[in-house]
């Protein structure tokens, strides 16, 4: 139960963080244009995949270290040295090649980019030591932080003018949310670093040489599309796509939530040998991984151009594109439950093998789709990645640890979305005859779609019943 609650405070969290994104993302779209959102956008992938290059990994591996009964301070110490030389090394490279940076950005923004890599650095470093220590909802509850501090000064960007304007300013209230959110949870750590020994700095660095690529799979998965249509097409483009992107991304926030809630649970269990706590907590995560993103895709499928319609009607344009990454989100949100799990049960080997490919494939197949077919390239590209990485992590994971896919429970979850599908699609034309296609009458669809939902999942599922009444 206490599983449960947590995945529940860390969802709740990233649903007020999402919704205050979405927000800001809208206003900014309005009333600066595809263009400026598409270079933010560029700048804010650029910075997330410094992060990634410098610190995802290292932190995946400072989460598991603290997380095992014999963890502890010593490896949190060795974490804070390696982390402080690897920004030191990366920042000095940035300024180095701040030239071409700054062409790429098209806009002057590579030293703001060392300043936003800092920061980003250091939140993340405090959310992974407290997910390590067991403290998932305290870490969650940053995010919120995060989120209000960035888009509260962004819109004040839009309206006023400040910290410079336009992507400048843009990226200051970037700035400013991560730096806050840091120095909160810093406050809410009780785990103080050691100085460590030799070992220490074996067992992070010896994790640290596989999860590296955890990062970059999970980035690759995010925004290495961004980084080629940034290559090969407009920035409106792009910012038609980010929009996309954003909004399928809202509908996955439940299967990371109860990822990040397993993963200490998860290590603690496996080096304890506890296999069969181990299959139930898989079983568990695979149930519920999915509740909001398969309803989702059959709402954007009915009634996708209309939510799009609310950033302006060019966004209308973004309709199939939303669809195709609503699928990758979907199957990427099973992919990455399962690799999560080959890092928490300590086979970061495994994972690496599974991450290689799925990064090696999105890769390839995002420079040739994107060249030969533009923008809606990159969907199909990610969407086939995702495909190869969940067949890959599955029979990598059943190879290690025997547990059941709740078929049951998933088809109960499609026949409900189905038939909230068919309930928005009648209802559309009620709500177009008496508000039209404005904001409040899409609103009222998401609404009315998402009671449906979960009212006739409640009827058919008996453990959703019994997991919210336990919960509750």
């Amino acid at each position: 139960m206490r599983l449960g609650q947590t995945s529940a405070i860390h969802f709740g969290s990233q649903v007020v963080s999402s919704v205050v994104g979405f927000v800001a993302t809208l206003y900014i779209a309005r009333n600066l244009g595809s263009a400026t959102l598409g270079t933010y956008s560029l700048f804010v992938a650029v910075v997330i995949w410094l992060k990634v290059a410098t610190g995802t990994g290292l932190q995946q591996a400072v989460k598991k270290r603290i997380s095992e009964h014999d963890g502890g301070p010593r490896d949190l110490g060795a974490g804070v040295v390696i982390q402080a030389v690897a920004f030191v090394i990366v920042a000095l490279a940035a300024l180095a090649l701040s030239g071409p940076l700054t062409d790429y950005l098209r806009f002057d923004g590579a030293r703001l980019v060392i300043v936003a890599l800092a920061v980003t650095l250091a939140f993340s470093f405090v959310g992974a030591t407290l997910q390590g220590d067991r403290r998932v909802h305290l870490a969650a509850l940053l995010t919120p932080i995060d989120r209000v501090i960035r888009s509260g000064l962004q819109l004040a960007v839009v309206f006023l003018g400040v910290l410079g304007g336009g992507v400048a300013g843009l990226a200051w209230g970037y700035v400013a949310g991560a730096a806050v959110a840091g120095v909160v949870g810093l406050a809410f750590v009780t785990m103080r670093p050691r100085w460590p020994g030799r070992e220490q700095f074996e067992r992070v660095l010896g994790f640290a040489r596989y999860s590296w690529l955890s990062g970059i799979e999970g980035r690759s998965f995010s925004s290495m599309d961004t980084i080629v249509l940034g290559l090969l097409v407009a920035s409106n483009l792009i910012g038609y796509y980010e929009v996309a992107w954003n909004l399928a991304s809202i509908l996955a926030v439940f299967g990371t939530s109860i990822s990040d809630a397993l993963y200490p649970e998860l290590s603690q269990l496996s080096s304890e040998d506890a296999d069969e706590a181990v299959a139930g907590l898989v079983n568990d995560a695979l149930a519920y991984t999915g509740l909001f993103v398969i309803p989702g895709l059959v709402g954007v499928a009915a009634v996708g151009d209309r939510v799009l319609a609310i950033y302006g009607g060019e966004f209308r344009a973004a309709s199939t594109v939303l669809v195709l990454l609503v699928v990758a989100r979907l199957v990427y949100a099973y992919e990455a439950q399962l690799v999560s799990t080959l890092y928490a049960i300590d086979r970061p080997g495994v994972a690496f093998r599974v991450n290689v490919a799925f990064v090696v494939t999105n890769l390839g197949l995002n420079l040739l789709f994107v060249a030969l077919y533009g923008w809606i390239g990159a969907a199909v590209a990610t969407t086939i990645a995702a495909v190869v990485g969940l067949i890959l992590a599955y029979r990598a994971l059943s190879a290690a640890v025997t547990f059941d896919v709740p078929m049951a429970e998933l088809g109960r979850q499609w026949l409900a979305a189905v038939t909230m599908g068919g309930a928005v699609v009648v209802a559309e034309g009620l709500v177009a005859d008496g508000l039209g296609s404005g904001i409040v009458g899409t609103f009222l669809l998401i609404g009315f779609g998402a009671a449906v939902y979960f009212i006739t999942l409640l009827g058919l599922s008996e453990r959703l019943r019994t997991t919210v009444s336990e919960n509750l």
